[in-house]
Formats: C-alpha cells, sequence, structure tokens
C-alpha cells in the first residue's frame, strides 16, 4: 500500500468517524436483524415477481425509480428521528461513488428482467451462483482463497441450478425435435427462439453484474469510509436520476401505456 493510499484510507475513516459521532455501540443478538433481512428479501421477491409479471407490464424503469425513491424517502426519515446516523450529501463523495450506482442500476434491472420470465425458485437458485463469481473475485483482486470445502460446496450449488433448471432443459429438447419437422427452417428458428427461455440470459447478466457490483463497491468503501447506512443512501439516490432518465429515453409514457401498467 503507498503513502497515498493510506492517507486516503484515513480521511476515509475520519470521515466516518464524523458521520457516526455519538452512536453508541450496542451488543445485540443477531437473530432479529437476520430475520428482518430475510422477510425483507422475500416480499420484496415475491411483490417484483407479481408486478412484472403482469400481462402489459413494461416501465421496469419507472418501477425501480420508484422503489429507490422510496428507500431514499425512508433512510431520511430514520436519520431526521435520530434513529440512524450518516454524513449529509456531499458532491465529492457522489461523484466517487456514482459508478459504483450505476453497477447498481444494471443489477436491479437485469435481476427484475429475470424475474419476470422465471420463477421465484429457479431465480433464487441461480442468484446464488453470484456467490462463486464474487468468491473468485476476490482471489484474484483481493488476494483471498478458495478452500477444498468451499470449492466442494461450488460444486453442490451448479448441480442444484441444473437441477432447477432440468424442466426447461427437457421443454426445450423435446420442442427441438418437434421444430425438425417444421415445413421452412424459417418457422423452425423464429420457433426456437420462441422456445429459448431469455430469463436465464437475464439471469446470467444479473450474475455478472451482481459480482461487479460486491466486489467494486468492497474497494470503493476503502477510499469513501462509507458505513453501511452512507452506501444505502448514495446507492438509490444516486440510482433515481439513471433510472428516471432511462424510462424517459426507452419506456413509452403515453396514457395508455400508463393504464395498461396500472
Amino acid at each position: 500500500m503507498t503513502t497515498r493510499d493510506k492517507s486516503l484510507e484515513d480521511v476515509a475513516e475520519i470521515k466516518k468517524a464524523m458521520a457516526t459521532r455519538g452512536l453508541k455501540e450496542v451488543q445485540a443478538s443477531p437473530v432479529p436483524p437476520i430475520l428482518c433481512y430475510c422477510c425483507a428479501s422475500i416480499l420484496m421477491t415475491v411483490v417484483n415477481k407479481f408486478v412484472v409479471s403482469g400481462v402489459n407490464f413494461s416501465m421496469t424503469f419507472l418501477l425501480l425509480a420508484m422503489q429507490s425513491t422510496v428507500c431514499v424517502l425512508c433512510v431520511l426519515a430514520a436519520k431526521k428521528t435520530k434513529f440512524i446516523r450518516f454524513r449529509s450529501f456531499d458532491m465529492d463523495d457522489a461523484k466517487a461513488w456514482f459508478p459504483i450506482s450505476a453497477l447498481l442500476v444494471s443489477v436491479i434491472y437485469t435481476g427484475s428482467k429475470s424475474l419476470q420470465f422465471l420463477s421465484i425458485p429457479v431465480y433464487t437458485i441461480f442468484k446464488n451462483l453470484t456467490i462463486i463469481l464474487i468468491a473468485y473475485g476476490e482471489v484474484l483482486w483481493f488476494g483471498g482463497q478458495v478452500t477444498g470445502l468451499t470449492f466442494a460446496s461450488f460444486i453442490l450449488m451448479v448441480i442444484s441450478s441444473i437441477i432447477a433448471a432440468w424442466p426447461d432443459i427437457i421443454n426445450a429438447m423435446e420442442n427441438s425435435v418437434s421444430l425438425a419437422n417444421a415445413p421452412t427452417s424459417l418457422e423452425s428458428f423464429t420457433g426456437a427462439i420462441h422456445e429459448l427461455n431469455i430469463g436465464y440470459l437475464w439471469m446470467l447478466l444479473n450474475c455478472i453484474a451482481s459480482a461487479g457490483f460486491v466486489l467494486a463497491m468492497r474497494r470503493r468503501i476503502k477510499v469513501t469510509g462509507f458505513s453501511d447506512w452512507d452506501s444505502m443512501f448514495y446507492n438509490n439516490l444516486l440510482c433515481i436520476p439513471v433510472l428516471a432518465i432511462c424510462s424517459l429515453l426507452v419506456e413509452d409514457w403515453s396514457s395508455k401505456s400508463f393504464a395498461s401498467n396500472l
């Protein structure tokens, strides 16, 4: 580590200490936070699946922008009541953190699109494959290591993913056989494209984006000294304009589109 890097980390730690001053460390059971996280994760996945699976739903960017706005309002309200504390908005911090928020946009968008095409169990199982990418990313960039037991668990995760996707694989094989007897090659090609589940492509992109987001955020936190609440605040705040602009550019904002998406 160079002297400059050390100085940047020292500055980041000072900023973090100033933002969280006055907060007392409370030793509490980890069970309630874990249960809250599980409940929130399940609720978010189920609600998003219900919304994006609508027959005429087509405004994913707008939905995500609304969710990020709600998150920002919630943490600001919690800060106002002194329930939590995090540093105030700073333009330099925002510029340093913006690439991370841009990665987060790719994570939540690809996640929503994959959830639109895949069932919740299949989505959850394939989502766990991100852990493998993160683990080997840490080996490459942070000097981590993968033990034999960890590698064995990765193998089991891959096998479970194949088992979860097996019904779709069988259907694709059966349809490919039936398409072989199609009258024209164009019809065969069109049918194969329709039968190909685009959800797995979105899931692959989501795993790659999620791993990149986690690894990049870990590196950036060392520079900014962000606490968990800081990263949550900046992540969601900086996502809002990106998501809003994407929605305006690629989504239909006509009254007819709004009516079909409600």
